[in-house]
């Protein structure tokens, strides 16, 4: 591993994932039917929408945008109680679990969120470790679930320490998304959870209708390697074109990707999409990704925005989305490598074009309200009264998203 300040390509091409040994993913076919049995059972009928965009997607020039949205899974505004609830049912069938443990983890917001709501119905004690630049809306979030929150200097990466010399002091269980040496189970639990995700999705869309180009946000990785397991698992070589989406101020995964390595990136990775500022991808997770994984992107914060802005103020039919900082990340990729003559050599790698059936995922809602209307409020100024110059004015803004 070595460390990189984040500069350089925005993109860059893997050119081993369609030959020489085919991957399977990380997950044997047991542990899917494990996920199915456990969160279809316990949370039967809460299964979030598959969205069709069509008015974008003929904007864009696509054939089909499905966006699987996660704004509203559980009551929690984002897929990360998936992995949570499952690692947790996991932990508790290996008895590492008993009705004393007191768990701990850190977190950009959402996984924090999530491991808090499960400790509380589980009557268990929590302790999150937030980094200083997370926003106060999601500390007070996780704290109203009933745990204890710590403030780290530093960023993530310096939360993920010191919640696990924490744990080690104190005999606490860390629920991490990430992981470290001699730290994977957890983190293949987590990521196993994920899944379900796909498996959703696969039955929202007509049998015939597969995606050809997926695009997923990376953060350490977590949900990125569930999606290229899953595809492997399901398609194997036919599986559809992946890329990786990610702020240029976090894109450690994009980096690890050019260097052939893991990749520690330096600095405050600032950005905008707080729940991707990460600076090291998750060593469990980094041997499917770069293995099948085709393609990486990272996007300016103001792609994102207005990505969020599209998306709350769609063209009809295209119905309203409401996607956080890092939920936006799927499509301002999107938009960016279709408009952006930069990432023609991606666009073409991934064939994308006029017949092009693309899946997205909304990662979160608006898990920080005050940062969510700051940034889609920015738009109402200077629109008409009219809702016909409004769209016009939506189909300039997109065209110049790049």
């Amino acid at each position: 591993m070595h460390t990189k300040s984040i500069k350089g390509e925005r993109f860059a091409l893997n050119p081993v994932t369609r030959g020489g040994a085919r991957s399977k993913g990380l997950f044997a076919p047991e542990e899917y039917r494990k996920v199915q049995s456990f969160l279809y059972k316990t949370n039967k009928g809460l299964i979030t929408p598959l969205i069709t965009l069509s008015a974008l997607a003929s904007r864009l020039g696509v054939g089909e945008i499905l966006l699987k949205d996660e704004s509203s899974r559980w009551g929690l505004s984002a897929f990360k109680i998936l992995g949570v609830s499952y690692a947790i049912h996991r932990l508790l069938e290996d008895r590492v679990l008993t009705g004393e443990s007191v768990l701990c983890c850190a977190t950009d917001g959402n996984h924090g969120l999530a491991l808090a709501h499960v400790a509380r119905k589980m009557s268990l004690r929590a302790h999150v470790y937030v980094h200083s630049h997370t926003t106060q809306a999601r500390a007070d979030a996780i704290q109203k679930e009933g745990a204890e929150i710590v403030v780290v200097d530093g960023n993530y990466d310096d939360a993920v320490r010191r919640a696990a010399d924490d744990a080690q002091r104190h005999g606490w269980i860390v629920i991490s998304d990430t992981s470290w040496p001699g730290y994977e189970l957890v983190p293949r639990y987590i990521m196993a959870g994920y899944t379900i995700l796909l498996d959703e999705a696969a039955e929202q869309w007509p049998p015939t209708a597969t995606p050809d180009v997926v695009l997923i946000k990376a953060g350490v990785g977590g949900l990125l390697c569930a999606v290229a397991s899953w595809l492997c698992h399901r398609f194997g070589s036919q599986r559809p074109y992946l890329i990786s989406c990610e702020p240029i101020g976090g894109a450690c995964v994009l980096e690890s990707a050019k260097a052939g390595e893991l990749t520690t990136l330096q600095g405050s990775l600032d950005t905008v999409m707080a729940g991707l500022s990460c600076g090291t991808p998750s060593p469990v997770a980094w041997p499917t990704i770069s293995t099948v994984v085709d393609a990486f992107v990272a996007i300016e914060d103001e792609q994102a925005e207005e990505a969020m802005r599209l998306l709350a103020y769609p063209e009809p039919p295209d119905c309203r989305v409401v996607a956080g900082e890092s939920g936006a990340c799927g499509i301002a990729s999107l938009i960016a490598v279709l408009r952006n003559e930069d990432l023609k050599p991606l666009r073409d790698a991934a064939g994308l074009g006029p017949g092009s059936r693309i899946l997205v995922v909304n990662t979160e809602g608006a898990t920080d309200p005050q940062t969510y209307q700051r940034i889609v409020a920015a738009d109402t100024r200077g629109l008409s009264k009219n809702p016909m110059e409004n769209q016009e004015r939506r189909r300039n803004e997109t065209e110049n998203i790049t």
